[in-house]
């Protein structure tokens, strides 16, 4: 019933950007996909099925235990390897802020606006060993200040949008994500 939802949401916030805006998209488009909208009418539970999360969370290294939010992972593979772009919230570009946001608010039905800077001052410290499904982590990549962000999943594993590889599945064992990790926040 929440991806049923879901994706009438999205659905709605496309029609709204498109009729401001023909050339916009606010959500990924489903059929740049390859996929129809009849695949994504599914039922949460099916989401949940050893079908659908032991597969994903096999691919992606995560705990199938600690999934919770498997629309997290719908998402994710909607919006997978979109292209970064500063500012950007679109299928053509998006950044780390609007991303986490983009996930906020179709997951969470939560909004924390502004950049990684502004969102790392709106959520409770939480220590790294306490991450859980859904809680933000923060880096210091640029000049000691926080400059990027993404949302935790599960064994260290955590989604962004980075200006690399677009958004993507990162651990925050790596090295670099290691050396620049500044904290973690839970709204």
């Amino acid at each position: 019933m929440k991806i049923l939802l879901l994706t009438i949401w999205s659905f709605l916030l496309v029609s709204m950007a498109q009729a401001s805006n023909p050339d916009s998209t606010v959500v990924k488009p489903l059929d740049s996909l390859g996929k129809g909208m009849e695949s994504l009418l599914i039922d949460y539970d099916s989401l949940c099925s050893d079908d659908f999360l032991l597969p994903k969370a096999h691919q992606y290294g995560l705990h199938p235990g600690e999934i919770n939010r498997p629309e997290l992972l719908l998402i994710f593979e909607n919006w997978r390897a979109t292209p970064y772009r500063y500012g950007g919230r679109t299928a053509k570009g998006i950044d780390c802020s609007g991303f986490v946001n983009v996930l906020l608010g179709e997951v969470y039905d939560v909004q924390i606006p502004g950049g990684s800077a502004t969102i790392y001052t709106k959520v409770q410290r939480i220590p790294k060993e306490e991450l859980q499904e859904g809680d933000l982590v923060f880096f210091n990549i640029r000049k000691g200040r926080i400059s990027h962000v993404g949302m935790y999943l599960s064994n260290d594993k955590f989604v962004h949008a980075t200006v690399h590889g677009g958004v993507m599945i990162s651990d925050l064992n790596e090295a670099y994500y290691k050396r620049y990790f500044a904290g973690a926040g839970r709204f």
